[in-house]
Parts: C-alpha cells; structure tokens; sequence
C-alpha cells in the first residue's frame, strides 16, 4: 500500500493523474469488486446413466401399476375410473412441481416430464368423463380435451420451457383443431392435410419468432407438420397432384432457407421432403417405369452436385 501511495504521488507530480483520480484508485485498490460467483459444485452431479437408470425403473413400476388395476378395472364406475385418472394427474403434477425450481439439469428435465404425464392423465379422466358418463360425440369430446389441453399446456410452457412441454402444446393444439374442423358436417379428407399443413407453418413461424420456446422443438413439429399435411393431401384422388406439388414446395422451401441462411437444421428437414415426395412424384407422372426410376436417379445426381457446389462456395453466400 506504501508502494502505491509513492506511485501515485509521483504520478500527480508528474501531471498524468489528477488528487480525484488517485483516490478512486486508493478505493479500488481497497474495496476491489467481488469475484464472479462461481457455478454450484453440485449442479449436473447425476450421470446420464443413473437418469436412463431412473426412467426405466419408473417405466417398470408404471406398467405393473397399469397390469394390476386392469384386473379390477372393469368392475369400477366411470367415475370411479376417471377419479383414478385425476388423483394420477394431480400426483404427478405435484412431484413435478416439487423438482420445478433445483438446480440439477436432471430433476428439472424429470420434473418436465412429470407434468407431461399429468396432462396426459388429465385428459384420461376427461375423456371418461364427456364420453361414457355425459356421451358427448366423440368430436366434441376431443374438441373440448385439446381445448383444456392447450390452456393448461400453454400454462406449464410458460412456467418451464422444456421439449415436453412443448410437445404437449403442440399435440394439444392439434387435436383441438383436427377435432374442431369435424364438429359440423364431415369435411373431404383432404381439408384435414390442408389444415394440418397450416397449422404447421403457423406454429414454424411463431416459434422462428421466439414466442414459443424451445424454439427449435417447435421448428421441427412445425415442419413435420406441414410435411405430413401435404401428405394427407397427396393421398386423396382429387387433390393427389395438389398435395405432391405442395410437399415438394414445402421441400424446396426448406432446403433453400436452410442454404441461405446456413441453417442445418432447415437443411436436413428439406432433405427429408426431398427423399419423401422426389419418388412419389415420379411415380405418380411416370409409372414404375423406366422414365420414373431415371428421374429419380436424376434428381440424386443434382442434388449430389448441389451439396458439392454448396461446399465450395460457401463462404460466397
């Protein structure tokens, strides 16, 4: 601290620091800023083995749970049954929300996938409860379960983004609409691949926003979505032609965006609808001939070409 003191006096006198700025220094030097907090020793502590361990051990009791109580589960009352289903709920729901708030990587990804469960025995006790005991049709039943589902899964989202979660939105959003869209007069089957194939692009699009996280999990069951849609669409006579054009679109669409702006994730989709509609395609105009099987060797070599193009020059795009 002497040192310092004669350092600094001599820097005054010298004219390259100010009395103010020397005595900022002395603070400094003796209320120094404190260290960054360091990351808990224990956190990540559980190996990934003792989790599978934990799962399949957890899978096991389930199952043997399920075995006995379908010895009596004939016998029971539906709302014997559907009480079943809620006190299953309501018990996973609480040891997740028990696990919610650790530090452990492992109990918060259990706790996700606890109130996944919880969902999924809710909506079992729902449909027992619209379906046998109020005989609501069976439109209406999964209407009014995907409804639920989306209020409460939208709810758990929020409160802990995970890919669980996630996916019981999503599931829940789907079969509310799937199921809403047959409510009136049976529609043609390929409205259910038209709808499909826009809700996938709208739930692509909010997730690619950021409002639904992880965005990434929501990119993926968009795309597949609209994969699947124009699939539904491809295989109705009316509006086969329609739906193969609108895979490979979709296709294309993916794989373009995935190029220009080095999405590998983009990429990889847009593969997939490639190798999905590519031979449907040229099954579909040419036949299992010989004109269909060139075309699709074709359509290898180029895209072969594009991938060695692509690796080329992309430091130019």
């Amino acid at each position: 601290m002497i040192d310092l003191n004669r350092q600094l006096e001599r820097w005054i006198g010298d004219g390259i620091i100010t009395s103010e700025q020397a005595e900022l220094m002395r603070h400094s030097v003796l209320q120094p800023e404190p260290p960054p907090e360091l990351p808990d020793v224990e956190e990540g502590r559980i190996p990934i083995i003792t989790e599978i361990l934990g799962y399949v051990g957890a899978a096991l009791a389930i199952w043997a749970v399920m075995f006995l109580v379908s010895e009596f589960w004939e016998n029971l009352s539906d709302w014997a049954q559907a009480g079943l289903f809620g006190a299953l709920g309501i018990v996973l729901f609480a040891s997740g929300a028990t696990l919610l708030d650790t530090i452990e990587p492992a109990f918060r990804r259990l706790s996700s996938v606890l109130w996944a469960g919880s969902v999924l025995a809710g909506g079992g006790a729902l449909f027992i409860v619209f379906d046998p005991i109020l005989s609501y049709s069976p439109q209406t039943t999964w209407t009014l379960i995907g409804a639920i589902g989306v209020v409460v899964g939208g709810l758990m989202l929020r409160r802990q983004p995970s890919v669980a979660q996630h996916l019981v939105l999503f599931g829940a959003a789907m079969t509310t609409i799937m199921s809403a869209i047959s409510l009136g007069p049976e529609p043609e089957f390929f409205v259910y691949g038209f709808v499909a194939w826009g809700v996938g692009l709208t739930w692509l699009l909010v997730s690619r926003s950021g409002i639904l996280q992880p965005f990434s999990v929501g990119i993926v069951l968009g795309a597949i979505a609209m994969l699947y849609g124009a699939q539904i669409a491809a295989i109705e006579g009316e509006t086969d032609t329609f739906g193969i054009f609108l895979g490979l679109a979709t296709a294309a669409l993916f794989a373009t965006a995935g190029v220009m702006m080095r999405d590998r994730l983009a990429i990889i989709l847009g593969g997939i609808g490639i190798f999905w509609f590519v031979p449907q395609a040229m099954f579909h105009f040419f036949g299992e001939t010989f004109g269909g099987m060139f075309g699709i060797f074709v359509t290898g070599m180029l895209i072969i070409g594009l991938a060695i193009w692509f690796g080329r020059h992309r430091e130019a795009l």
